[in-house]
């Protein structure tokens, strides 16, 4: 063997090591942000989602959601803003469905 393919042999090797070295980082850092997402509402840290920190995580959700619907902020939903809400929901879709439907498109869900 010459000199030259034992360092392309060992170059080789070494660039493999570092890409699943990285590989192994980029699943750990997906899983602990999956964990994570399923714990925000454990407000006082300890491992625990009590009923209260589930309830208020809700109501929370709902006020946002709630405040996006209600686009006048007259505190009441009204036919018209229902109706636009339900217009933006099926315009998304619709892009979704597009999205998903498409032959050469990479999946991301």
């Amino acid at each position: 063997m010459t000199l030259s393919k034992i360092i392309g042999i060992t170059a080789a090797f070494a660039l493999l090591g570092l890409g699943s070295v990285h590989a192994a980082d980029a699943v750990k850092s997906s899983e602990v942000q999956k964990a994570e997402r399923g714990w925000k509402p454990d407000v006082n840290q300890d491992g625990r989602i009590s009923f209260e920190e589930f309830r208020a995580a809700g109501e929370k959700r709902m006020q946002k959601h709630f405040e996006r619907m209600d686009a006048n902020a007259d505190g009441f939903i009204d036919q018209a803003e229902k109706q636009a809400m339900r217009d933006k929901w099926g315009e998304k879709r619709k892009v979704w469905g597009e999205r998903c439907n498409k032959t050469d498109a990479v999946k991301t869900y």
